[in-house]
């Protein structure tokens, strides 16, 4: 087993989405004509926080470097995601980001799925330039060095984590891996 070592910074906001059950409650309930004054601190169900303070969930980047798999030829044929959903692992489950408070709230009024009426969501966000740090285990010793690393510049440059990330949040580069 390879272990990897990864300090990444973002290059563009990144907004947290914690969609829990109870925060999707919320949303099946009010329409964006309906938005009450008391969601002012609807963006705290959105927030990843516990006593140790606010962290980005693994499976954010896990699912960053999956997507990014798809865009990296295997040869003779195919690509590497399902060798990252087989092989890669990062570790800790939380990562912490040094935060007790995100550094500002973005506002948004998103269609709901189920009848498309718009309703107001507040995320926590954090600017970019932000740093964070993660190891990287991969279990299959025949991926090379060159290749994870091409699979961990996509997964930030051109997937990135968090929420709104079709409009170029949550993007982050690699600023050193070892």
């Amino acid at each position: 087993m390879k272990k990897y070592t990864v300090k990444c910074k973002f290059l563009s906001p990144y907004l947290q989405a914690r969609f829990s059950e109870r925060a999707q409650k919320k949303l099946e309930t009010k329409s964006g004509t309906r938005a009450k004054i008391e969601d002012n601190d609807s963006w705290k169900e959105l927030l990843y926080k516990d006593r140790g303070g606010i962290y980005i969930p693994s499976k954010q980047i896990r699912e960053s470097l999956v997507n990014a798999g798809k865009g990296v030829k295997k040869k003779p044929y195919g690509n590497f995601k399902e060798a990252v959903q087989s092989y890669f692992q990062v570790m800790p489950m939380k990562i912490y980001i040094g935060k007790q408070e995100p550094d500002f709230i973005n506002e948004s009024y998103p269609p709901r799925k189920q009848d498309g009426f718009r309703v107001k969501l507040l995320h926590p966000g954090f600017k970019e330039s932000l740093k964070f740090e993660f190891q990287l285990l991969i279990a299959n010793e025949e991926i090379d060095k060159g290749t994870i690393k091409l699979i961990l510049e996509k997964a930030g440059l051109e997937k990135g984590i968090g929420a709104w990330r079709a409009g170029g949040h949550g993007r982050f580069e690699i600023i050193n891996f070892k």
